[in-house]
């Protein structure tokens, strides 16, 4: 709440400006950073008694995966691939469907968990919520992430090896765009020459998302299913989800 000046002088001697401020607090959302992983003013896990969304990465050991949302999309723009004419649109669209997976990838970690007394409900961009009910959960605990230790090896692998063929394929692909065939056709193609390009770079965008976490709080459910949470302060969240 934005005061006027002479507002602001008035309460800059009020006894009760403390007070104030506090209540404001603890009545605010309480959530975490989604960039910073971090508790916002007053939030803790441990004071939840109600519903309340908090924003982290979340890893499953049963989802979808990645060979789940990538082979599909390359069987069907194949599929369409074949039998579309090389100067129609349906070429285009066929280079363009691997490309919407890379987009369902990208948006893949951005996930929400509802904590509520009684359930644990994470938030999936373009899937249905998945519900944990608390007295399902049968262990939890703080693990060291290893994409955190191997992030360097990971950064320096890329620079020497991925980076010198990603310029030499996007040349290749540019000079094909100079060839005699159809204008579709030779877009299609540059697409398709691109899109390994593309994937590498979604692979080391969802590496660096998770990699800036020291540790992941791991939870074990009596379903045989495994949940990684990463966020800054596991311990907070461990608290909250025995109660």
């Amino acid at each position: 709440m934005v005061f006027p000046g002479y507002f602001r002088k008035l309460m800059g001697w009020c006894p009760m400006k403390d007070a104030l401020r506090e209540e404001r607090q603890e009545d605010g959302f309480r959530s975490f950073g989604l960039e910073t992983g971090s508790f916002q003013q007053g939030a803790s896990p441990t004071d939840l008694s109600k519903s309340k969304t908090l924003k982290m990465y979340v890893r499953l050991s049963r989802g979808e995966g990645i060979g789940k949302i990538i082979f599909p999309a390359l069987i069907a723009s194949f599929v369409l691939g074949v039998y579309s004419p090389a100067d129609s649109f349906l070429s285009i669209l066929s280079a363009l469907i691997p490309y919407i997976a890379l987009l369902f990838l990208v948006i893949y970690h951005r996930t929400s968990v509802e904590l509520t007394p009684e359930k644990v409900v994470i938030l999936r961009p373009l899937l249905r919520p998945l519900e944990i009910r608390k007295e399902d959960i049968v262990q939890t605990s703080i693990k060291k992430n290893e994409s955190h230790s191997l992030r360097w090896p990971f950064r320096l692998l890329y620079i020497a090896v991925v980076l010198p063929h990603a310029i030499e394929w996007i040349a290749r692909a540019l000079q094909n765009l100079e060839g005699p065939a159809p204008a579709p056709a030779k877009f299609s193609l540059f697409l398709v020459q691109l899109w390994g390009i593309a994937f590498l770079l979604v692979l080391y965008y969802n590496f660096e998302l998770l990699a800036s976490y020291q540790h992941a709080l791991k939870v074990a459910t009596s379903s045989k299913m495994t949940m990684w949470f990463y966020i800054r302060e596991p311990e907070e969240l461990a608290i909250s989800l025995k109660k």
